[in-house]
């Protein structure tokens, strides 16, 4: 292939061997992705109530990039943790292949499931020699992406808007959504659909059915140490603003690694690492009070600067005509204006440790020896929130239901907030709520009344502590 200067439209012109084609420049897409409970259903049935983001993105973007720095922030999987596939409405798969992810094996190897009639064509094309253009041309053109190939998290995307030239400027843009992303290892789907959304549903419909309430908080607390939920689980929340975070710190992050996917130990344990020239094995530690104390998780990063030919700009996700910065060689930018952006936004306290790593890089490959240092990075501690202090559900006076033991639940009303007991040692935190019992429940679990029927509740979560209507409670102090 040979490329000839550009003309004035910015049309692209290849010239291959004797033929002149025409390339198009690439165009943005509004695309809509959508959770479907089936990829190979005429209906392609979305669930209820409808879990979706909406998203300007170029063209031109890879596939590879799509799952890695758009639909995982935007929607709110972890980056790097599990496998997909693209798969187009012929047919066509695009599957991630260089990975060892536990989810992949089946699909790899169609031998070991040689009765499925897709084994062979889920092999599949490499999704980073594709751009979603390839797949999606004008509105109404959609494909499906399946991540996590043992649960199977389907999404559709469909063309609502193809922009012209004149208004695409290749950035990437969360515009809406709705609904928060499910649970990573959550089982996909239609077990979602009929362990979560459809109490949620109920929920929203009767929300006087106290049994389906607390069937609905038991299913979510299930979920509290998921690792893309580490506190309550809520189904119906989404925060604009947290997800276009989550995608800004993606787009200005490194491309996640091929070779080696995020590995799960509990207990904490060496042995897992794989690290190549220009990456390093980080050990992120997870509060879970399901294993008793901490899990972790270990990854491989890349230090060694992302191919200009596959990554996006730092500050907007545009995949075209990108420039290194001069002096760290591993941030990428479209223009001077988003260097600008991303230099005030934090590229500013970051380049020159860019620098030393780009050099020890550098140095690396001069040696062609990886850095014997590599593993055993020690990264982030994450705690688990059982409340966020300045977001508690409830305030001092509101008149709740609350458990007092296993299967048992009572009511009351809050009479402190970020309460603390005598004695507690200061590593212990604060508890979310005190509760001072109603006197029929009190007397139900045999507290005299000469004593205030007082406690206290541990977390923030509907299956612990749950405001109901006014016209159930009676109390009585």
């Amino acid at each position: 292939l040979q490329y000839c200067p550009l003309p004035p439209t910015s049309t692209i012109i290849v010239q291959l061997v004797d033929k002149i084609i025409i390339m198009p420049p690439p165009h943005d897409l509004i695309i809509l992705i959508t959770l479907v409970l089936n990829e190979h259903s005429a209906q392609n049935n979305t669930l209820n109530p409808p879990v979706y983001r909406k998203i300007k993105v170029s063209s031109a973007i890879n596939l590879e990039l799509l799952n890695d720095k758009v639909i995982a922030p935007c929607f709110g999987w972890t980056r790097n943790y599990h496998t997909y596939y693209f798969r187009t409405a012929n047919d066509t798969y695009y599957t991630q292949k260089d990975t060892d992810a536990a989810d992949a094996r089946s699909w790899l190897s169609p031998s070991l499931l040689p009765q499925d009639p897709y084994a062979g064509p889920k092999r599949g094309l490499k999704p980073e020699n594709a751009t979603l253009g390839d797949l999606l041309k004008k509105v109404g053109d959609y494909c499906f992406y399946n991540y996590d190939l043992g649960d199977g998290w389907i999404h559709r995307l469909s063309v609502e808007k193809v922009l012209s030239e004149e208004e695409s400027d290749g950035g990437v843009v969360l515009m809406e959504g709705a609904m928060r992303c499910p649970p990573e290892d959550g089982g996909g789907c239609t077990r979602y659909q009929e362990d979560i959304l459809d109490l949620y549903c109920e929920q929203k419909k009767n929300p006087n059915n106290v049994e389906n309430a607390r069937e609905l908080a038991e299913a979510c607390f299930e979920h509290r140490g998921g690792v893309n939920v580490n506190g309550s689980f809520r189904p119906g929340e989404f925060n604009l603003l947290e997800r276009k975070l989550a995608l800004a710190e993606a787009l200005g992050s490194r491309n996640s690694t091929r070779n080696s996917v995020k590995t799960f130990a509990f207990p904490i344990c060496n042995g897992l690492e794989t690290a190549y020239i220009g990456q390093i094995s980080v050990v992120t530690k997870k509060q879970d009070d399901r294993f008793g104390g901490f899990a972790s998780f270990h990854e491989t990063v890349n230090v060694k600067p992302d191919p200009r030919d596959a990554t996006l700009c730092n500050q907007c996700g545009n995949p075209n005509d990108l420039k290194a910065c001069a002096r760290c060689h591993s941030a990428f930018y479209c223009s001077r204006e988003c260097q600008a952006l991303h230099w005030k936004a934090g590229h500013k306290k970051k380049c020159k440790k860019e620098m030393v790593a780009y050099e020890k890089y550098q140095d690396e490959l001069k040696r062609n020896k990886a850095d014997p240092n590599r593993f055993g990075i020690s990264g982030e501690v994450i705690l688990q929130r059982r409340y966020t202090p300045g977001k508690l559900r409830f305030k001092v006076g509101d008149k709740v239901e609350c458990m007092i033991g296993p299967e048992q639940w009572g009511t009351g009303r809050i009479v402190r907030c970020l309460y603390r007991e005598d004695g507690w040692p200061k590593s212990k935190e604060s508890a979310p709520y005190q509760i001072k019992l109603d006197r029929k429940t009190a007397d139900r679990v045999g507290i005299p009344p000469k004593y205030e029927p007082l406690i206290y509740s541990d977390w923030d979560d509907d299956i612990k502590v749950r405001k109901l209507p006014d016209a159930e409670m009676e109390y009585v102090d």
